[in-house]
Formats: structure tokens, C-alpha cells, sequence
């Protein structure tokens, strides 16, 4: 039997996955969850126990460690999955220590990543595509996308707001994922503009930054399957980040926090999904990315603009399977070696709602034993664990042929969730 190494934040939905196919399947991830179906050995760089603070995400969360934990794995395994978090780029054996990581051997760990690239199924250069500024350097003549600049201090971002003083802005990691450490700036700044600015001034140092027109309008993806000389567009989706459900326009979170799958065609006209399959199968072409793809976009009075490309797989992973009724894992296999597999129209809709912490609390799963029926969890923490603030608790999940009844159902328990937490 053929073992398979899946590497990423929470790899839960891809173990799943590998479960059903023939595979030893191995799991070096950030998240523990207590309902992932367990790999045939897994390691977690978070330990969540009883009382203690699981910590923030944003300041705990590295990488290299996923990659330093699972070393010995890497050397056994035939095959290499990488999910959110972990990219293809690591593979090149160019990876540097940060200050706390002095007591890592990274010249070994660098040796042993570029010897094991070729196992990794999926596209194997994405630096072009990670790298926002890249890609939008790349792309920028041939698609629409957001008007984006590359940043070195502080007053180069002042300088470029007033010359586009009609603008509105996002300041964003050249390089970030899932929405993290995205700053809305308005054309009439709060009080706190300038303060934001000046607090990331050692990122501007690194040339981490970049400044990338905000474009308002409906926050679409589309999921792709690429292989070495096609693409297909499978399915569109809504996606969701905390400002969808927020009415402070100066203050948002862009954090994701959701998909609703598929996107819902009465609302839109139909040349313009077909316009977002297509622009989302050219640009993956031009890329040349393989196996499972995802494109978001914004979509505005008819206008498409693009917005990233992730060159793996994206956080509507569970949605896409449950209304296509497919194992992504195996489609992703199959694209990478040169087959499209065939895909049915959907029946039903699908949706995912990441709840975060309305504040610090002990999380207890009897405290959600009288949810609605219609609404299954997820992504659930070991009993009694400290979660803090902000951070993610669970996702909830719900499959319906009818949309309005979808969203009632995940609002409501959203709804009660919160209020249980809030205690």
C-alpha cells in the first residue's frame, strides 16, 4: 500500500478523504481536532489541553515546524499533499531559521525537503502565484485585477492613498492566506490610520507589504481541475469573510469564514458565470497549475475582477464534494496525472460558517447539545480547551436543496452558539 504524507493548518477534510482511497495515509498539521478521522499516524504543533490557552493562531502558527515534525515521514512517504499553509516553495531547500528557531536544524531539513519535491502531487512552482505582487505583475495585461503596489515604508503607502485619493485600500501580506492581517484603509481615514500603518513598519522592512485596491461587490471562487494541457471549471462559490456579517464600515475583518456552494444562478445572469468559469480556466492555464485550483474574484455590475489564485486546495474543499457528491482528493490525484474526471450538475446547496470566539472561553460540546438538527459541527476542540478571543472554535455545516431555508438554519445556530459563548 502506497503512503501518503498530507501537510497543512487542519488537514481534517483531506484525511477524510484519503480514508476512502487506498492509501497509509500520515498527518502532520497546525489543528487537533477531535472529530478528524485518524490518519494512520499524525503529529499536531498545537497540543490543546484541558484548561490550558490554545494561543493565537497568528503569533503560534509556523510552517517550518509542520515541516520539522513530520522530516522523518517526508523520507518514508511516496506521496505529499499539501494543503493551506504549507506551500511547494518550502521544497526548495531554501528555508531560513527565525530567531527562536536557532536550536532547528534547518540546513538538514532543507536537504531532506528538496530531495523529497518530486513527491509532491500538485503543482511544484507556485512563486508566481503565492507571491500576490508576482502574480499581479504577471497577470496584470491580460486578466482584471485590483490595482496593487509593492511597499517599502511607510510614507510610500501615505503617498500612494493621496495620489489615488478616490481609492479605497487594503494592506496585506505579499504572501498571506485565509484573510490574516488584512487592514481595511477608508478614503476618510479614522483616527487609527496612521497608528496601523506605523505598527507594521518592520513588515514594510521586510518588503512583506503590499497595498492592493478594495473593490467592493460579491465575493465569488470558482473550483478548478487542472492538468498539464486542460482546465475545468467544476463549480462556482460565495465566499464569506467576517465583514459579510459586520455594518461597521471602517472597521473589518476579512478573515474567511465561510463558502456557500453553488453560487446561486437566480441571482446572477448566466453569462456571467460562464464569463467566471472561463476567465478562471484561462488564468490556471496561463499559470500552469495542476490538480485542484481555486480562483476568487469579485464580481461587480457585471464587471470580473481577479483577485488571487490558490494553487491548492481551498477552504470550500467540504462544500465542493458534498454537492458534487466526488472525493477531491482522488479528482485532485487524477488531474495531476492527466485526467479531468466528469462532473454532475448539483441538486442541493452547501454551506460552512467558522464561528469565532466572541471572547475567551472554556469550550464544553454538552454547552451545544440542543443545536438545530439541521446543522452538523465541525472542526471540534478537545473538551475544556482555552480558546481566546477571535480565534476559530468550530464550523458549522448544513446541506439543503433550498437556499433561503440553508442560510436560516446556520444563521440560527450561529445565533445560539454565540449566545452560549457570551454566558
Amino acid at each position: 500500500m502506497d503512503k501518503l504524507l498530507i501537510l497543512g493548518i487542519n488537514t481534517r477534510v483531506v484525511v477524510t478523504s484519503a480514508t476512502q482511497l487506498n492509501y497509509q495515509t500520515y498527518s502532520s498539521s497546525y489543528y487537533n481536532t477531535k472529530d478528524c478521522n485518524v490518519a494512520y499516524k499524525e503529529k499536531h504543533a498545537l497540543q490543546q489541553k484541558p484548561y490550558q490557552s490554545c494561543g493565537l493562531f497568528e503569533e503560534k502558527f509556523n510552517p517550518i515546524e509542520i515541516l520539522n515534525q513530520s522530516s522523518d515521514w517526508i523520507e518514508i512517504v511516496d506521496y505529499i499533499i499539501l494543503t493551506t499553509g504549507i506551500s511547494p516553495n518550502y521544497f526548495n531547500g531554501n528555508i531560513k531559521p527565525k530567531n527562536n528557531e536557532n536550536n532547528l536544524n534547518v540546513s538538514e531539513l532543507n536537504k531532506i525537503l528538496k530531495k523529497n519535491k518530486k513527491k509532491i502531487i500538485g503543482s511544484k512552482d507556485t512563486k508566481n502565484v503565492e507571491n500576490k505582487y508576482k502574480f499581479y505583475k504577471k497577470m496584470k495585461n491580460r486578466y482584471q485585477l485590483p490595482l496593487t503596489f509593492k511597499l517599502h515604508d511607510v510614507y510610500d503607502t501615505l503617498d500612494i492613498i493621496k495620489q489615488y485619493n478616490k481609492m479605497e485600500f487594503i494592506l496585506k501580506d505579499v504572501s498571506g492566506s485565509g484573510g490574516y492581517g488584512i487592514n481595511f484603509l477608508n478614503i476618510k481615514p479614522s483616527p487609527q490610520f496612521k497608528d496601523i500603518l506605523f505598527k507594521l513598519d518592520k513588515e514594510y522592512s521586510k518588503n512583506k507589504l503590499i497595498l492592493q485596491e478594495y473593490i467592493h461587490g460579491d465575493n465569488l471562487s470558482c473550483s478548478l481541475l487542472g492538468s498539464k494541457n486542460d482546465s475545468k471549471a467544476i463549480i462556482g462559490n460565495e465566499n464569506i469573510h467576517n465583514s459579510y456579517y459586520q455594518k461597521n464600515e471602517n472597521r473589518r475583518d476579512f478573515r474567511y469564514s465561510g463558502s456557500i456552494t453553488p453560487i446561486n444562478q437566480d441571482k446572477y445572469n448566466i453569462s456571467n458565470l460562464k464569463e467566471i468559469y472561463n476567465l478562471s480556466e484561462n488564468m490556471i492555464s496561463d499559470l500552469n497549475l495542476i490538480g485542484s485550483v481555486g480562483v476568487d474574484l469579485i464580481l461587480k455590475d457585471d464587471k470580473i475582477s481577479i483577485i488571487e489564485v490558490n494553487p491548492r486546495f481551498q477552504g470550500t474543499y467540504e462544500c465542493v464534494e458534498k454537492v458534487l457528491g466526488i472525493n477531491l482528493l482522488e479528482a485532485h490525484i487524477k488531474a495531476c496525472d492527466g485526467d479531468l474526471i466528469d462532473i454532475s450538475e448539483p441538486n442541493n446547496y452547501f454551506m460552512k460558517k467558522i464561528i469565532y470566539a466572541p471572547k475567551r472561553i472554556k469550550f464544553n460540546i454538552g454547552d451545544l447539545k440542543n443545536l438545530s438538527k439541521n446543522v452538523a459541527i465541525s472542526d471540534i476542540p478537545y473538551e475544556n480547551t482555552i480558546i481566546e478571543k477571535d480565534q476559530p472554535v468550530l464550523t458549522l455545516v448544513s446541506k439543503n436543496n433550498k437556499l433561503y431555508s440553508l442560510k436560516r438554519d446556520i444563521k440560527k445556530a450561529s445565533y445560539d452558539i454565540n449566545r452560549i459563548f457570551n454566558y
